[in-house]
């Protein structure tokens, strides 16, 4: 399955740089491992897309961990496909 995401610039930059690894959500779309995230860079500042994303894929995911939400998963996403 893909999911379009949106993604502040912050958090953008640094899925760009390989940072940031990780994505925490709420789990309103079934989150699966092997799905696709099209993480599309949003300014909540201005609302509006730049129009540059990236496409990771779900490697991992953690739920019912403590301290997280149940309604919450924690993501690992892949390096650039």
């Amino acid at each position: 399955m893909t999911h379009e995401l949106k993604i502040h610039p912050e958090y953008y930059k640094d899925v760009l740089l390989g940072l940031k690894k990780v994505e925490i959500r709420f789990n309103d779309r079934n989150y699966q491992e092997g799905d696709l995230l099209i993480l599309n860079e949003f300014d909540p500042k201005t609302e509006k897309y730049s129009g540059s994303f990236e496409i990771r894929k779900v490697d991992y995911i953690i739920r019912d961990v403590a301290g997280l939400a149940s309604s919450y998963v924690i993501m690992q996403i892949s390096k650039p496909l």
